[in-house]
């Protein structure tokens, strides 16, 4: 006889799927949930973001959990681009430092790797080796050596104090050293049988073969510089020197809105960047972790 199968009976490997896509949804939602909220108490007014998160500001009532506004207004956008003059300080002084520190990072990366990769020279492997360790130390072990070198030479609590020490960062160099060493030999031993210098080989064939893997670390250390926060808080004591990322700090009940308008504006410079670099990002990740 054929074997009945119960209509309302779920076979095992349906509860199986609807748990992993449960996993799934889960941290989906819990990572589109701040922004959600950082989108929506962009929209409160100062009495509204007062009433709900009192408790949070100082107040004696309990904070509350608000998905929509009762009365939604640009006011907090008005306040922030109209009479909030620090914001616009602070904004374009990331926009410096970013710029800066990422092109410093291109000029001085991309030839240190090229010579690590494709080079022979004295003690590479064991410099290499100390790029690696650098690059594994933490900020905060190295900071107060920093401090004191800055300190030195004159450039603490100046711009300089945050540009400099990152444009020499050991990230760009370890990753792109990886990526040109994939370049193969007889390519390069070609050009230079056909009379091409070490130069001319670097600029016509290691960098436009290297374009997507220079674009994804410039992209990745861009972001890095937009949000940093502990060496602007070590390095510098002018507030009109500090970046759009200590702009929240100073939040009370009074421009709370303000706070959160001021992260959607945050946010857009790192989105944009990704959608436009997002194919070179891709395909520089992609091909950096294949292995030899």
């Amino acid at each position: 006889m054929a074997r009945q199968i119960h209509p309302h009976k779920k076979h095992p490997k349906t509860y199986r799927r609807l748990l992993c896509r449960f996993l799934l949804v889960l941290p989906v939602i819990l990572i589109v949930l701040p922004l959600f909220l950082i989108f929506v108490n962009a929209f409160l007014e100062p009495d509204e973001a007062a009433l709900t998160y009192g408790g949070i500001l100082g107040g004696k009532r309990l904070a509350s959990f608000l998905l929509i506004p009762a009365r939604p207004s640009l006011s907090p956008f008005a306040d922030l681009f109209l009479y909030c003059r620090p914001f616009y300080t602070m904004f374009w002084n990331s926009v410096t430092y970013t710029v800066l520190t990422a092109a410093g990072q291109t000029v001085t990366a991309v030839p240190a790797a090229w010579a690590f990769a494709k080079l022979e020279l004295p003690l590479k492997k064991t410099l290499f080796t100390i790029y690696m360790v650098i690059m594994m130390l933490p900020f905060q072990v190295t900071m107060l050596s920093n401090y004191f070198i800055l300190d030195r030479i004159g450039l603490l609590h100046t711009r300089w104090a945050l540009i400099l020490p990152c444009i020499f960062s050991a990230f760009p160099v370890f990753v792109l050293t990886r990526f040109f060493s994939e370049v193969p030999q007889e390519l390069i031993e070609a050009a230079r049988i056909d009379g091409a210098s070490r130069l001319q080989v670097f600029f016509h064939i290691g960098i436009p073969i290297g374009k997507s893997g220079i674009t994804a670390v410039t992209i990745l250390q861009m972001l890095e510089i937009w949000n940093t926060v502990e060496q602007p808080l070590f390095f510098l004591k002018a507030p009109g020197l500090f970046p759009l990322a200590l702009f929240f700090p100073s939040l009370a009940a009074d421009t709370f809105g303000s706070s959160f308008a001021a992260a959607i504006v945050m946010m857009l410079p790192p989105v944009l960047l990704f959608l436009y670099g997002r194919q070179e990002l891709e395909a520089g990740i992609g091909h950096i972790g294949i292995e030899k």
